[in-house]
């Protein structure tokens, strides 16, 4: 019998790459999207579901559990999310929640929905990806910042709660190449006439030109990515952490090593901050 994965976020990015992955590897996929339009072009087949799921509403997120009720679901990916960033000075309390409402919220009722599901196969497992940033802050992503270590923490968590009947494997990528670094000024709104006028201006300016810079640069392809967590998926033995991208294991050594005035300096520095 085909194992199935429900995976989140599948319009774009990991979890776009992630669904083909699966779906060559034997499993069978139920793709989903706030969106569902976004993904007519994925091939159809006996092994594939698609679904619309909405991580914020309640009502979406059990309409897609009990469509799912009658399959043998192994694995969840919670992948869906998206990053709020600019100054903390600027940011609107409606902008923390809304990022919160997608990025844990969100996470933590798709996840509870589908535990009952999970708990009836052997070897379950959920992958709850969170980011380099849920151990680690850099300036100008606040609520990003945040979010992932909050994620983070309901992992870690969670993993003490139900980890000997499903595992929690925490998923760390570090920057990825995907639409996600291409539509960041989609989530500013009004940011920039916020910022006109006050040292953020030209801050803001830079962050986004070296942000593409850097993604261009340094950023790991979203199907590397989406195959280091097919491994977590597929593993016998499912690690507890998964840290995927050169940047994610070598800054988190770094501010490790580095005396904390120091890489303080070093963040300000490179955002233009001082």
């Amino acid at each position: 019998m085909r194992n199935w994965v429900l995976i989140t976020g599948c319009s774009t990015g990991i979890g776009r790459a992630l669904v083909p992955l699966c779906r060559a590897a034997g499993w069978g996929v139920v793709a989903t999207a706030r969106r569902v339009e976004t993904l007519v072009d994925l091939p159809p087949g006996e092994d594939l579901r698609v679904l619309p799921l909405d991580v914020t509403d309640g009502t979406s997120v059990a309409a897609a559990a009990a469509a799912c009720a009658d399959l043998p679901l192994k694995a969840l990916v919670n992948n869906a999310g998206y990053g709020q960033v600019g100054p903390l000075e600027l940011l609107r309390a409606k902008e923390l929640r809304a990022q919160f409402e997608t990025n844990v919220i969100g996470l933590h009722q798709v996840t509870n929905a589908f535990l009952p599901l999970l708990r009836r196969e052997p070897g379950a497992r959920i992958l709850q990806v969170a980011s380099m940033l849920g151990r680690l802050s850099i300036p100008l992503a606040g609520p990003y910042n945040a979010s992932k270590h909050a994620v983070v923490a309901l992992a870690e968590s969670l993993r003490l709660e139900i980890g000997e009947e499903v595992a929690v494997v925490l998923v760390e990528p570090g920057a990825i190449r995907t639409e996600f670094r291409e539509t960041l000024t989609k989530a500013w709104g009004d940011l920039p006439e916020r910022a006109r006028g006050t040292r953020y201006e030209a801050i803001l300016a830079r962050y986004l030109a070296v942000r593409k810079q850097q993604g261009e640069r340094f950023a790991m392809d979203a199907q590397r990515c989406a195959r280091k967590i097919l491994k977590a998926l597929v593993a016998e033995r499912p690690p507890r952490r998964v840290v995927i991208g050169r940047d994610a294991f070598w800054v988190g050594k770094l501010k490790a090593l580095l005396p904390a005035a120091w890489w303080e300096a070093i963040l300000r520095r490179a955002y233009g901050l001082r």
